[in-house]
């Protein structure tokens, strides 16, 4: 199933009023009619979103309003050897032997929560270029993580499992930055 989500307009969705750049404000998703796996985006601002809350939304975040241009990772081979080196398998460390030659050796030097910021801002990347799609969230009583699936037949699709490290806009950037920096 591919979901299918409009951009955001730069403007609280409840009351008209532009953002300005560094504010806060919650991006929520609802679903669109009967179709399944469209969704409406719904930016709202702070004050907006403490008077109606949460109810009728598949999903929200925060992030914070940027005029800047994010920096991305156009790199699919990089993203994917940053991906599997750094995300967890079966609840363990997935940095195999095997892998070391094809990864950059500092990710090895990273702690788990980062390593699992890695691996969730590498699949984002992943998931812009249509290289992983979301398939859906498990959640445990600690933890929400985000299953993805690659593209493509049936029988040659994978299933992964990314922890959610609830990063914001400015998180996601950070880590960007230092995966450009060991790229």
């Amino acid at each position: 199933m591919d979901f299918k989500i409009n951009r955001g307009q730069g403007k609280c969705s409840i009351t008209g009023r532009a953002f300005s750049d560094g504010e806060k404000y919650i991006v929520a998703l609802r679903p669109e009619g009967e179709h399944e796996g469209v969704f409406t985006r719904v930016d709202i601002c702070m004050e907006a979103w403490e008077r109606q809350g949460e109810e009728g939304y598949t999903a929200f975040w925060p992030t914070e309003h940027s005029t800047k241009r994010k920096p991305a990772l156009h790199d699919p081979d990089a993203l994917w050897q940053v991906f599997h080196r750094a995300r967890r398998k079966n609840g363990e460390d997935a940095r195999k032997p095997e892998a070391e030659s094809e990864a950059p050796e500092a990710i090895d030097d990273f702690s788990r929560e980062e390593l699992d910021r890695f691996a969730y801002v590498a699949a984002l990347g992943l998931l812009r270029m249509k290289k992983l799609k979301l398939k859906g969230t498990r959640r445990t009583k600690r933890h929400e993580f985000l299953v993805f699936e690659t593209p493509g037949r049936a029988s040659q699709r994978e299933t992964y499992e990314v922890l959610n490290p609830e990063l914001d806009e400015a998180g996601v950037e950070q880590v960007q930055d230092r995966l450009s920096d060991l790229a």
